[in-house]
């Protein structure tokens, strides 16, 4: 037989099972450029042949790039200061970030996405984003 603390416990759980199914919903469904945000599906992959470039230059990254599951992007820093490419918004890493890269004047690296949807890109640095949308 249950008690009222055994039944109390077990109804807060339900509830934050709950809570949590439809904030995962939320962030599934919706992004700020009107595809599913994607989180953890890509990375970083020195020998891949990149089909997209993003040029980070001026404080700020190129524009939104689309590519194919599976193919890869390099993001080339032309700029005369340090930037990060990293998965996330407003200059902040994601909690899953697939890609959190610092580059140097000059550096590049190449990040292959796996998983169809949009990731957002940012500079933990700057305040400057883009668009990977994943196809």
């Amino acid at each position: 037989m249950l008690d009222n603390q055994s039944i109390s416990l077990a109804r807060r759980r339900s509830i934050g099972l709950a809570a949590g199914a439809v904030l995962t919903l939320a962030l599934v469904a919706c992004s700020s450029s009107g595809g599913p945000a994607a989180f953890g599906h890509c990375s970083v992959t020195p020998a891949a042949s990149p089909q997209a470039t993003v040029k980070i230059a001026n404080l700020a990254f190129g524009p939104a790039v689309t590519v194919k599951s599976g193919e890869a992007v390099v993001f080339t820093n032309n700029d005369n200061t340090d930037h990060t490419v990293t998965q996330g918004t407003g200059g902040r890493a994601a909690d899953s970030a697939c890609v959190n890269e610092h580059l140097s004047v000059g550096q590049s690296v190449t990040v292959t996405f796996t998983q169809p949807g949009d990731y957002q890109i940012t500079c933990t640095i700057h305040p400057m984003e883009t668009v990977v949308h994943v196809q």
